[in-house]
């Protein structure tokens, strides 16, 4: 037999302010309102903030309202939830991280990017290059 999903879920968990508050994962309805709103097409629904706000903080959105956290701090918790429920646990926690601020977001990247990635990125050759004082056999082929 299956184990419940709730055993196996990993719930986002963002502290604010020394505090930690634990989001639940997005809702079918909400997902499939969320997926619509943005899919990108001209005659997409829109979500006003705080039905937005709603579905991606859930009740810590009034928990948040009770301590009045900052706006921003918020606004982030949303978004990360949005990137969590979008793309993955990865792009969370990346997202908040760099808060998607372009400049933190390309340092977190030359950070955590392997040296071989940035070489090729930048064209440099992944060739590692011989020792200085070493010696290549000589065939018929040199």
């Amino acid at each position: 037999m299956f184990k419940d999903y709730n055993e196996l879920a990993d719930p986002l968990k963002l502290p604010i302010n020394g505090k930690v508050y634990t989001l639940p994962a997005v809702g079918l309805a909400d997902g499939i309102k969320l997926t619509a709103a943005f899919s990108g097409k001209e005659d997409a629904p829109t979500i006003p903030d705080d039905e937005f706000y709603r579905i991606m903080l859930g009740s810590a959105y009034d928990e948040m309202l009770a301590d009045n956290v900052p706006g921003p701090a918020a606004m982030r918790a949303a978004l990360v939830a949005l990137a969590d429920f979008q793309k993955g646990r990865a792009t969370a926690e990346i997202l908040w991280e760099t808060g998607a601020d372009p400049k933190a977001l390309t340092a977190w990247v030359e950070a955590n990017t392997n040296r071989q990635q940035r070489r090729a990125k930048t064209g440099a050759s992944t060739t590692p290059r011989r020792a200085s004082g070493s010696s290549r056999k000589k065939t018929l082929a040199n």
